[in-house]
């Protein structure tokens, strides 16, 4: 293929929409990107998005990338989609949305199906239910087709379809209804394992859903799943018959554009939620779910995922309620500079990062700020911050090793969080594991592109499109007096915590308006 080709990626996320263009090499040609209209929440615990925001805005960055690189769009050869997982739109049988999306983010649960679907279950369903009842309670009362079926019958009896956002983005393009296996795990009956949906009748019973409303056809990442459609065309300014690639979803893409191709090389991922993963060649699964498998963005590959819901959401929580009058990236600058200068332990401030609780591991946990006296200051609680979302990304990875029986030897950092220098020392320093930062900042976006090259032949194969794509920047390695003062915070207070203020947190749920 001649060295003029171009790859692309389409990156839906919480914060922002974005539109990569990339030679072989691995140059940036073109990039744009638009801020999201934030989620918004009609009661605690929900957290929707416009039906119509999500493809609008993809349009928008598309044209602008169009107009911006005129007639070499159609150097592009091919074009991979990931998104942000765990959401769910309905569609009427003209493929139009029926409501607003619901989001990752949304926490509504409907436990009176429970009960009503217990009576409905033949012996042998009972059975299965009843050896596994904690599980299968979780499954049905968070199922957001339960909860449309509950609260909202006319959509659920209207929903001719249900799509993820990178399945509603392909169907747009290319008018099929067809989506990534790395997109499915979590909210959907799908089989991790064998990469499939499932073919047990149960599963769809106790979700509230049904098989054919859901993809046509699954795609593995670097699968064409369609071409883009002359009516896609004209809303986009994509070039008609481009081939749109099944990826992964967002955690998986930033993992492949890290570079990790080992299973002794965890990613880290400081955005909005933030994750530790590890990639796996065979499949593993938490019974109780205290982290994910998701199949990875590398093909016949998983990804195993611990997640902490409120990561580096907290930050910008902090900034909201202590930057007052100042400009924020200005304030988040000054609070790194400040953090720099405060020792390992924040000067005995430690947060506790449970904001949103942890449900399948500390189920009653609540956000904690403790230690303080009157010589802290904000810098002190910022500081604090960082190291705790630390300690729980430690707790996640020790539970992935534990699993995989894999010992992880480096930490590719990326999202938001990996800009800070603080952050990148302090995440060394509590993992006692070297900590590596990018040169690119579009880890996901490259993450998508990566497939895309290999499905039409740029790339031979995904060593050699990470090898093209993904360079390393700068390495953190662990300073060993921080690492002594973090092991014992770790081990005296973090993982005390939770066990020792339990009935406490209970009695503040109590509270809770």
């Amino acid at each position: 293929m001649p060295s003029e080709s171009y790859i692309m990626s389409i990156d839906v996320g919480t914060q922002s929409t974005r539109a990569v263009v990339l030679n072989p090499a691995g140059q940036i040609i073109a990039n744009e990107r638009l801020i999201s209209e934030p989620y918004y929440s009609l009661q605690p615990g929900w957290a929707e998005v416009k039906a119509e925001s999500v493809w609008e805005n993809v349009c928008q960055v598309t044209r602008r990338l169009a107009d911006q690189m005129g007639e070499d769009i159609q150097k592009i050869k091919a074009c991979g989609v990931t998104a942000n997982r765990d959401n769910i739109v309905a569609l009427d049988e003209d493929s139009n949305c029926i409501r607003d999306w619901l989001t990752w983010l949304d926490k509504r649960t409907t436990d009176q199906a429970i009960d009503d679907l217990v009576k409905t279950f033949t012996p042998p369903e009972k059975i299965i239910y009843l050896a596994r009842k904690s599980f299968f309670d979780s499954v049905i009362s968070r199922s957001k087709f339960n909860w449309f079926k509950y609260n909202e019958a006319e959509t659920h009896q209207r929903a001719k379809r249900y799509c993820t956002m990178s399945g509603l983005l392909t169907q747009k393009l290319t008018g099929k209804f067809h989506d990534s296996v790395g997109m499915q795990s979590g909210i959907l009956p799908f089989e991790a394992k064998k990469f499939r949906y499932y073919e047990w009748d149960f599963i769809y019973k106790i979700l509230g859903v049904r098989r054919e409303q859901l993809a046509d056809k699954l795609f593995q990442s670097g699968e064409i799943m369609g071409y883009v459609t002359e009516e896609a065309a004209d809303a986009s300014g994509l070039p008609r018959g481009l081939p749109i690639v099944a990826t992964g979803g967002d955690k998986q893409c930033e993992a492949l554009g890290s570079g990790a191709l080992s299973e002794n090389e965890a990613v880290i991922s400081y955005g909005t939620m933030a994750v530790i993963s590890l990639i796996s060649k065979k499949y593993l699964q938490s019974g109780n779910l205290t982290f994910y498998t998701f199949p990875s963005t590398l093909p016949e590959h998983w990804n195993l995922e611990f997640d902490l819901y409120t990561g580096y959401w907290l930050v910008s929580w902090f900034c909201k309620h202590y930057a007052l009058e100042q400009d924020y990236p200005e304030f988040l600058k000054q609070m790194n500079r400040e953090a720099a200068d405060i020792p390992p332990g924040s000067n005995g401030v430690f947060v506790y990062p449970y904001w949103a609780s942890q449900p399948e591991l500390y189920p009653c946990a609540r956000g904690s700020i403790i230690g303080l006296t009157d010589r802290h200051q904000k810098a002190n609680i910022f500081r604090a911050l960082l190291e705790g979302v630390a300690y729980s990304l430690k707790d996640g990875l020790n539970l992935l090793q534990k699993n995989s029986k894999e010992k992880v030897k480096k930490i590719y950092v990326v999202g938001g969080g990996s800009n800070s220098d603080v952050a990148m020392q302090i995440t060394a320093d509590v993992f006692n594991i070297p900590c590596i930062r990018l040169k690119h900042k579009e880890v996901c976006a490259i993450g998508a592109a990566i497939p895309a090259g290999v499905a039409v032949g740029i790339y031979e194969n995904f060593g050699e499109a990470v090898s093209a794509l993904v360079e390393e920047k700068d390495v953190f390695a662990p300073i060993e007096q921080n690492v002594k003062v973090y092991n014992d915070i770790y081990d005296s207070i973090y993982d005390q915590l939770y066990k020792k203020n339990e009935p406490i947190f209970r009695l503040l749920r109590k509270y809770e308006k």
